[in-house]
């Protein structure tokens, strides 16, 4: 922040006006609220869309009434905070003005008990922007003020004022300021960036879609291979577009539950380093990418599983996460999906074993990751993990059935094996498949012995590609791969 210059012995100081959406907060309260609308209930939020014949101010009214905004938990500029009481501590008066409605701007208000002394927003008639807002400003503050803004339709009100107080995109705003115009402060917010959006798009995440190469590699069609391989590739990447544009949907969905938890309060969204409106769209924009670039360039079967997992992965997001065991079956499902979208490149027909050894599997490692969570609550003296449905009862359940779920998936593996491979001529030593067996056995094992001793501290999957042992183990299997092909 460039900090202004002390005033004069006596000086007068102008009260200060402050705008809300992306200047005191972080975030947009209209698009927010959207998104908790939509959330809770999408056929009310077409209704309210048709308000908008109404006005502005009438559509953030309807939606005010109707969508559950969290007060509490959302985030400040914590600088410009900060220099605000500062200011008022000093002597000054400060007002909120906003485009919000009046309901949004007195819930923030009671958030900050004795800092406002005047709190004016949209009325449902008169939508508090622009020129309107100066107005608004000039009748509470006819002696003259300051403003605090963020965006080009702050310019008329920077015109009318004594300084400008800019926030966010301060360089841009400067440019836009009348000549002659004061800058008080500046409380630069810098744009997301490479890192900020990695993190939301859960880049990391991507290394999931490797099970696309499952179904090419095991069944491997020699006779078009570096075209098969070219497609596996195209559907690693549409796949994981698909996943982050769906993480990014619910990620929008669970701000305000986000913004309660220990850890999720640091995701960028939920953090207000990109806004709801940046990530709507750039979700939008994935997904209309990842199913155009899979209709031209993939078979017509790969994109309708691609839809399959969207589908999937939404209703998982909206409520099937919240359903105990279902919600397990689910994330091996997904898991299975992408074996079944690698198999779809192929000509020959899925493998109804793969398919099973998948689900099981990943039943298994679905089963892990909800132990390890709620070993962690009831450790820490918690009853179980309220948003999950699951209680310390069900850890002898995730257990058995995990280890069930684990051991018959080796089995079926087995029976793939015989019914499957050994009888193709694609491998020239197909006995030597058999040793993957034990190399399951000793991993799946593994797993667990870390996870009842408290050190599975991640979803098993990224545990795997990080861990040196299951690297290793995944070298090894290559290698036996490798040697049963040649």
């Amino acid at each position: 922040m460039d900090h202004p210059s002390p005033a004069a012995p006596g000086a007068r100081l102008p009260p200060i006006a402050v705008d809300l959406d992306g200047s005191l907060l972080r975030i947009d309260t209209l698009h927010e609220s959207l998104c908790s609308f939509a959330k809770s209930d999408p056929a009310g939020m077409a209704g309210a869309l048709l308000r908008i014949r109404e006005g502005k101010a009438a559509f953030k009214r309807s939606v005010a009434e109707a969508a559950e905004l969290d007060v509490e938990t959302l985030p400040f500029d914590e600088e410009l905070l900060a220099w605000l009481r500062a200011e008022q501590a000093g002597g000054r008066r400060l007002g909120l003005f906003t485009a919000a409605d009046q309901s949004v701007a007195d819930a923030v208000a009671a958030r900050l008990p004795g800092l406002f002394e005047v709190v004016r927003g949209s009325d449902g008639h008169l939508n508090l922007s622009g020129a309107r807002k100066a107005d608004a400003i000039a009748a509470e503050f006819p002696e003259g003020f300051c403003y605090v803004g963020n965006a080009a339709v702050d310019v008329p009100i920077f015109a009318r004022a004594e300084a400008a107080i800019l926030v966010g995109d301060v360089a841009r705003l400067r440019g836009m300021l009348p000549p002659g115009s004061r800058v008080e402060a500046e409380f630069p917010a810098p744009a997301a960036g490479w890192a900020v959006w990695r993190k939301a798009l859960r880049l990391s995440h991507w290394s999931k879609n490797l099970l696309v190469f499952v179904a090419p590699l095991l069944g491997f069609p020699v006779d078009r291979a570096p075209a098969t391989l070219l497609e596996a590739v195209l559907l690693f990447v549409l796949m994981g577009m698909v996943a982050s544009a769906s993480y990014l949907a619910n990620d929008l969905f669970d701000l305000s539950a986000d913004r309660r938890h220990p850890v999720k309060r640091y995701r960028p969204l939920a953090a207000g380093l990109i806004t709801a409106q940046q990530g709507a769209l750039v979700s939008a924009g994935m997904l209309a990418a990842a199913f155009l670039l899979s209709l031209v360039l993939l078979p017509y079967l790969a994109t309708l599983v691609l839809g399959v997992y969207l589908v999937t992965t939404t209703c998982y997001s909206f409520a099937l996460k919240r359903m105990p065991i279902v919600d397990v079956i689910t994330l091996a499902g997904l898991f299975t999906v992408r074996i079944l979208a690698g198999s779809a490149l192929l000509e020959e027909r899925v493998s109804l074993w793969l398919l099973t050894f998948s689900m099981l599997f990943f039943v298994g490692l679905a089963m892990v990751k909800r132990y390890a969570e709620l070993d962690r609550v009831v450790a820490a003296g918690g009853a179980g993990i309220d948003s999950r449905g699951y209680t310390a009862k069900d850890l002898a359940l995730l257990l058995g059935a995990g280890l069930a779920s684990g051991f018959s998936a080796i089995v079926i593996f087995t029976i793939y094996l015989i019914q499957e491979q050994y009888p193709r001529e694609i491998y020239g030593t197909p006995g030597l498949l058999w040793m993957m067996v034990p190399i399951i056995m000793v991993w799946l094992l593994r797993v667990w012995h870390l996870t009842l001793h408290g050190r599975m501290n991640e979803d098993p999957v990224a545990f795997a590609l990080t861990d040196r042992f299951s690297l290793g183990l995944g070298v090894v299997s290559a290698i036996v791969l490798v040697a049963a092909w040649g």
